[in-house]
């Protein structure tokens, strides 16, 4: 008997410690590949969302339209093998004479939601709709497009995951533009000038409350790019808190916090992430909660490089900032969307420019924590 007290305390170090020596061993690995490549010359696969379902596959939604782009749809498509390979894309939003973009992905339990920002071509930029389609079937199959009641003119820039947090309650992140609610609405994108923030609903995402009252007054540093905030990335951290990194027209992602849920937030402030026009990603780590990743376009001017860093302390620093992919030929590798596979491993998608500017492709990536941190 007088041996339990230190076998208790070799037991309870075992299994403290073995975790941290498996980390310790583990070897970095990286692999890429394609979601999906034009089937037709100047077919466009754009803004993809990546989420792992409730049975451990991952599912990713993304816009798609042919030659020309007078029409969109947002398609789905599922890997079973952790994000290496992937089924030919099912149709999950295609509102007849509108386009339809923007996916947003939320997984409460079985269920899949996903949720589109639809527009009358050509956009004027003046009125949107957010229309959503169900499945139950981990993506097999959809329901009916539904129209879901928004109270802002032209609501856009949800291209993310949402989140289902503890209480039950559904957030959507994403953005509105203040002269399309003014009824004077912008020619072209750099003339938009948007807040950010999310809604919340409680009837299992068929209503929803907005808290979309973020806005930033900064100095653009190229005229194209949108004013304001827009295209929130959110993530849960460990101690409750929300978290979200939003695109500007700066040389810096912008950040703020919420400590209610996302009733209220932080005053957006400079990240110490470094981007220009252009949305991140975020995902909280499986294996410990208090680490997150980002995703974003590592660049003060240019949609390139794709990298990734990860935080211990809720983005308050980062790691070194590791490429995921690279353009020699300056074309656009954009839109990232993160989860993590039940395998443990990262899976990163994005939209890929053609070399001919002529259709873009979803790629994919796989890449476990010891490549993100190693040298």
């Amino acid at each position: 008997m007088e041996h339990w007290p230190r076998i208790s305390l070799l037991a309870f170090l075992f299994v403290i410690l073995l975790p941290l020596f498996a980390a310790a061993q583990e070897k970095p690995f990286f692999e890429e590949g394609v979601v999906r490549a034009p089937s037709i010359k100047g077919e466009i696969n754009a803004y993809p969302v990546t989420s792992r379902t409730s049975t451990g596959n991952l599912f990713i939604a993304w816009s798609l339209s042919g030659p020309g782009n007078t029409d969109g749809k947002i398609v789905g498509a599922i890997s079973h093998d952790n994000g290496r390979t992937w089924s030919d894309p099912v149709t999950v939003i295609d509102v007849p004479k509108e386009f339809d973009a923007d996916p947003c992905i939320i997984i409460d339990c079985k269920r899949i939601l996903v949720y589109s920002s639809s527009v009358i071509p050509p956009n004027k930029i003046d009125k949107s709709e957010v229309w959503l389609a169900i499945s139950e079937n981990d993506g097999e199959s959809w329901s009916t497009p539904k129209k879901i009641q928004i109270p802002f003119k032209y609501f856009v820039g949800k291209r993310h995951i949402g989140l289902k947090l503890k209480n039950g309650v559904l957030v959507m992140p994403g953005s509105y533009d203040l002269w399309a609610e003014k009824g004077t609405p912008a020619k072209t994108e750099g003339e938009m000038d948007l807040k950010s923030g999310v809604l919340l609903s409680s009837d299992e995402g068929i209503t929803w409350t907005p808290h979309v009252d973020l806005h930033i007054s900064a100095q653009k540093v190229t005229p194209y790019s949108t004013g304001g905030v827009v295209e929130p990335a959110i993530v849960e951290l460990s101690n409750g808190e929300l978290y979200m990194l939003m695109r500007t027209g700066t040389e810096n992602l912008y950040e703020s916090r919420s400590k209610d849920s996302g009733i209220t937030w932080s005053a957006p402030k400079p990240s110490h992430l470094t981007a220009h026009n252009t949305p991140a990603s975020l995902w909280r780590v499986d294996q410990d909660p208090k680490e997150i990743v980002a995703v974003w376009n590592n660049s003060p001017r240019d949609r390139f490089p794709l990298s990734a860093a990860l935080s211990a302390n809720g983005g308050k620093s980062w790691s070194r900032p590791k490429d995921i992919a690279k353009s020699d030929n300056k074309m656009q590798i954009s839109y990232p969307g993160i989860t993590q596979s039940s395998d443990g491993n990262f899976v990163v998608v994005w939209q890929r420019q053609l070399t001919d500017r002529n259709g873009r492709e979803i790629r994919w990536a796989r890449f476990n924590r010891a490549w993100l941190v190693s040298d």
